[in-house]
């Protein structure tokens, strides 16, 4: 019986991490939308310390579950690129906008990706709501290829484009993290009837 609980024993470690990451997107996107208008320059610093503080936690919450959750790769890589592309263009913000655009585009192509591979996890996992996920991934990358494609159209098209991919970014992290949350509680509680019924046996001997 005891092989039975750790078998389950690794459950889902920080999933709040997703769920700070998701909400500080949405800020982002409504920053966006809000000001349209603000600089490119501004526009460019603001994103760039979005990305690299979404890559620092997201790094922090691979590590922390790498024997939790599958690719967990996937989310390491993405968080080193987070912080890659921050610190690039803090570093060196004086970039065109097709140069910015498509540097943001591929990025969020990348976490589409990934959001779309955790909802297939989600799904395996006998998750019913998986295909939430699985939407907001594709829009995401929809809303990805927008911007890398066309950046000539303006900052204003940039803006729009990046903050709708911002946002339904955000919204697949909040929702992730839920049900990361739901997986957590329910092997907890499977954990915590499984223990009962060995004291209960040890008893009854």
């Amino acid at each position: 019986m005891s092989n039975v609980i750790s078998k389950v024993s690794g459950t889902v470690k920080n999933w709040w991490v997703l769920l700070i990451i998701g909400i500080l997107l949405i800020i982002g996107a409504i920053w966006m939308f809000k000001a349209p208008e603000n600089s490119f320059l501004s526009l460019v610093g603001f994103l760039s310390t979005l990305i690299l503080i979404s890559g620092i936690l997201t790094v922090f919450f691979a590590l922390a579950n790498k024997d939790q959750v599958d690719h967990w790769g996937m989310f390491l890589a993405g968080g080193i690129l987070d912080i890659l592309i921050g610190f690039i263009f803090l570093k060196f913000p004086g970039v065109t906008i097709v140069l910015f655009a498509m540097f943001v585009g591929f990025w969020l192509l990348f976490k589409g990706a990934n959001i779309i591979s955790s909802s297939f996890d989600q799904k395996k996992d006998g998750e019913s709501n998986w295909w939430w996920i699985l939407i907001m991934g594709i829009l995401t990358v929809v809303f990805a290829v927008m911007a890398i494609a066309n950046p000539i159209f303006g900052v204003g098209y940039v803006v729009y484009t990046l903050a709708f991919a911002f946002l339904l970014l955000g919204i697949a992290n909040i929702f992730l993290s839920f049900q990361l949350k739901k997986v957590k509680n329910r092997v907890g509680n499977f954990k915590e009837n499984v223990a009962a019924n060995i004291e209960t046996l040890k008893e009854n001997d």
